[in-house]
Formats: C-alpha cells, structure tokens, sequence
C-alpha cells in the first residue's frame, strides 16, 4: 500500500471509531469505490494531493498534504460531526478546516481535514563528492493565526494562502485559520476578503495576526 493510500485508510479508521455503529465510505475524487456505498452517512472524498515541500529527517523526504472532506448525512448528522472532531482534535497530526466555498455550494455538511503525508527519496548514488556539499534544508510547520479587520475583530470565511505554499485555508467563524508553512519569521501571505485579494507581510512569532486593512 502507498504511503498517500494508507494516511488515508488511517484517517477513514479514526472516523470510522468515532462514529460506530454508523459506516464511513471513501471516495477519491470521481466515482465512489466499492466500499463506498450511497447509505454511508459519512463519506470520505479526496479533493487535492499537494506538495509542501523538500525536508531532511534521516534522508531526503518530500512533504505532501492530503486535503479530504468529510460530509455527513442522515439523522444523527451533527452527532457524528461532534464525535469526528472530537477525536480529530486528540491526535495532532490532523488539521481540521472549514470547507471551501465550492465544497459548501454543493450542499454538503461537514468539514475538510488536512493530513501531512511524508514521502521518503532514493538518494541518487554516483562518484564520490571532493567538494563540501552545502545543503539548504526548508522544514515545515503548521501556522495557526487570526485575521482581524482595522477595528480588530476576527474575519470569517477570508481565503489565506501563504506565499511558500500552494494551499488556501478558509477563516473560521471567529477569524482564525490553521495552515502549513515554512519556519521563516516574517512571511508573505495571500488574503483574500469579499471578493478582494491583497499581500499582507505578517510575522509569525509570537502570534500570527493578518490584518485586513481598507485600501
């Protein structure tokens, strides 16, 4: 099984715990599997397989992450909800979001959870190296941080999207957002607001604040 493949099953078998004795279905991307039938009131839909970047942990790996989202049907809807973010939130390595616009427009209920995928690379082999080899290494890490507007109260539903990353997070109800980055202290971010796309240079320690400024 593949790396990708299994973060998958692993995240399919949490929800599946928390909402027992209710079904969880998985589709990627088009057509359901056979395991993943219509009456599953949880279904489990791939949306994006994205590339972070390159870091070093015992030999080259490269950082990818797993977007899914898990919408809910049937009448105990907003108790599976609550139970699946629940034990999400016990287990560090998931990341849970908002859905984004186009999923919401379909009228799903439910959420997108992000999970951080590692891919272990071949080291090419060849003569020895005479010269030093200087190596940069970009490690990544998880951003969490708030978006507030000029009166300082958070915004919901910005687009954020750091310039390191390829990937755009949606601001919850109470302006906040988690998303994945790179350990620079001052970093660029994309924000979109209202239909309206700015740059914002924002520093990331102690606590990442974007502020949402009128032109």
């Amino acid at each position: 099984m593949s790396v990708v493949r299994s973060s998958l099953s692993d995240l399919v078998a949490v929800l599946a715990d928390a909402v027992v004795p209710d079904s969880v279905g998985v589709q990627h991307g088009g057509q359901p599997e056979t395991e993943a039938a219509p009456t599953d009131p949880v279904l489990v839909r791939v949306v994006a397989l994205d590339r972070i970047g390159r870091s070093r942990r015992d030999g080259p790996v490269l950082d990818l992450e797993l977007s899914a989202a898990v919408a809910c049907t049937g009448e105990h809807t907003l108790d599976n909800l609550e139970r699946m973010m629940v034990a999400l939130e016990n287990l560090s390595r998931y990341s849970v979001a908002p859905l984004t616009p186009e999923l919401r427009a379909t009228g799903a209920v439910g959420f997108l959870v992000r999970v951080p995928v590692n891919l272990r690379l071949t080291e090419p082999g060849g003569p020895p190296i005479l010269e030093p080899l200087q190596v940069t290494t970009v490690i990544g890490r998880q951003l969490r941080g708030v978006v507030v507007g000029s009166d300082g109260h958070g915004l919901a539903g910005a687009s954020i999207r750091a310039r390191a990353s390829a990937v755009a997070v949606a601001s919850d109800r109470a302006g906040r957002f988690t998303l994945l980055s790179t350990s620079d202290p001052v970093q660029d971010f994309t924000v979109e607001y209202r239909g309206t796309t700015r740059l914002v240079t924002a520093a990331v320690d102690p606590a990442l604040v974007i502020t949402w400024a009128p032109n």
